[in-house]
């Protein structure tokens, strides 16, 4: 049996096709802004899709600062590392050097931070566990996964009386 390597639970942040991001590093000894989109997140990193040629010069190791502004989710300055790069689906098919997943860890982010983010990873496992068991009421709307959540199960938001 495999060993689990994170120690923090992922989860998906695809609201609208993934949350645009800006990775700043360093490249070739000039800072750099690549351009990007969420499309998962933990306490310890993310998982974004870098967009642009810049991304093919990054290599395991090379570190970033990036702004993430999630709904009710905001920190500015996190620090990391990426750890893992690898082709896109789209970059693989199309032959192409302008689409890159990469898996960033952090190495410095604020505390409370690291906790919403643990709060809405364990919301969105127990509501995942709960949809897989079939149970009623899956969804509950103090659940700090809300504002990102895409699921069928969501409640519905109650319509408003008179357009208020």
């Amino acid at each position: 049996m495999s060993q689990e390597r994170r120690g923090h639970v992922r989860f998906p942040v695809i609201n609208n096709v993934g949350e645009p991001v800006e990775l700043d590093v360093m490249v070739g000894g000039k800072k750099v802004a690549i351009p990007g989109y969420i499309i998962n997140l933990s306490a310890g990193g993310v998982g974004i899709i870098a967009l642009g040629k810049e991304s093919s010069k990054l290599t395991e190791g090379t570190p970033f600062n990036l702004d993430l502004n999630l709904p009710h989710l905001e920190s500015n300055n996190v620090e990391g590392k990426i750890i893992r790069i690898e082709k896109g689906k789209s970059a693989k098919a199309q032959h192409s050097d302008d689409e890159w997943f990469l898996s960033l860890q952090f190495t410095k982010i604020k505390p409370a931070f690291l906790q919403h983010i643990n709060r809405m990873a364990e919301d969105w496992s127990i509501c995942e566990t709960k949809i897989q068991m079939r149970l009623p009421d899956v969804c509950f709307r103090k659940c700090s996964y809300w504002d990102l959540c895409e699921k069928t199960d969501k409640l519905k938001e109650p319509a408003l009386k008179n357009g208020k």
